[in-house]
């Protein structure tokens, strides 16, 4: 499905949810302020995890036929679930901050930014004159 120019995209965009997510939460933890360690790195392992799914189930379902069509976007719809299901029990039970969680969810649109402005054209293609 995807190009190796593709690939390495959604290569970068992994390992810069993981800079922007991880790295906040080691400084945090770092000075002992735990809430925003934890909402950081829990927000940044759910958007990875929902990323690295959502490119599976989209890979899955373009490559699929048959009843494997029908399941990918019930498989998706469970894994929204279960993410909305862990965000709502760790605010619930006030284990992380929820600013903190915010800002490790919103990792991936700050990725995105990153990517997109320091790489606006893959190597090996042509800019578009």
């Amino acid at each position: 499905m995807a190009t190796g120019s593709d690939a390495a995209r959604l290569r970068r965009i992994k390992v810069w949810i993981g800079i922007f997510s991880f790295l906040p939460a080691a400084v945090f933890g770092f000075l002992a302020n735990i809430p925003y360690a934890s909402g950081f790195f829990l927000g940044g392992i759910l958007v990875l995890f929902n990323f690295v799914g959502t490119e599976r189930v989209v890979r899955s379902f373009v490559e699929g036929t048959g009843v494997g069509r029908v399941i990918v976007p019930l498989l998706q719809f469970a894994k929204l679930g279960l993410t909305a299901a862990i965000i709502g029990g760790v605010l619930y039970l006030k284990l992380v901050s929820p600013f903190a969680l915010l800002l490790g969810l919103s990792t991936l649109f700050v990725a995105l930014l990153f990517d997109f402005f320091l790489f606006p054209v893959n190597k090996g293609e042509e800019k578009e004159t």
